[in-house]
């Protein structure tokens, strides 16, 4: 088994330094992030789930994938792709519908959050940061402004709560019950329409990994 590994929006792939260790891995940067800087504006969700369903197909060991919030969303639509290779995925702070009240977050605070973002890019994202992850992890460089919020708006407008009942592989859903970013109702939302999915909540914020590395350790098997 190989595992790949996808971040959340405005982080970067050392978000998972604590990972660096497990063996078979590989680490992916999302479009307009760190070192994936140069990336088409078009369908940006949907051109990358297809780029990383094609490295999955190219690898042709079994994978995981360990995806971390918009990173998670990046995992779902690859798993609707259907690689034969990939086996399961691990999602943390998932959520089917972003832009909802009690699956995601709330539509008015988003569309405040993207007006703050044009006009303070620098200041929001690390506000931003500090929401998620407890000012952990600030020296991560910032995305590219335009290409990051136009990847962020698909996220936003995107809506998988359909679509989420037509994974087949083992999935496993790991979400903070203190998260401030995505309501953790959109993981139990999740694990009720997904066939064979497990959840676990716990009380942290948005990336309980970098507290409880075990969370994703021991679902690696």
């Amino acid at each position: 088994m190989k595992y790949l590994f996808i971040h959340g929006w405005s982080f970067s792939k050392d978000i998972w330094r604590n990972f660096y260790s497990v063996e078979n891995s590989i680490y992916i940067d999302l479009p307009f992030h760190n070192g994936n800087i140069n990336y088409k504006k078009e369908n940006i969700l949907e051109n990358f789930s297809l780029e990383v369903a094609q490295l999955i197909k190219d690898l042709k060991d079994d994978i995981c994938i360990i995806g971390w919030s918009l990173g998670a969303t990046v995992s779902v639509l690859t798993g609707l792709i259907k690689p034969k290779n990939l086996k399961k995925l691990v999602l943390v702070g998932f959520s089917p519908k972003f832009k909802d009240e009690k699956l995601g977050h709330s539509p008015k605070n988003i569309k405040a959050f993207i007006l703050q973002l044009r006009k303070d890019f620098i200041k929001t994202v690390y506000q931003f940061r500090k929401t998620a992850v407890d000012n952990k992890f600030l020296d991560i460089p910032l995305p590219e402004k335009n290409g990051s919020i136009k990847l962020l708006k698909e996220f936003i407008d995107l809506d998988l709560t359909e679509s989420i009942g037509n994974l087949d592989i083992e999935t496993i859903l790991i979400h903070g019950k203190k998260d401030k970013i995505i309501n953790f109702e959109g993981s139990i939302f999740a694990n009720n329409f997904i066939k064979n999915s497990k959840l676990i909540l716990v009380e942290d914020n948005h990336a309980p990994f970098l507290n409880k590395p075990e969370l994703i350790l021991q679902n690696l098997k």
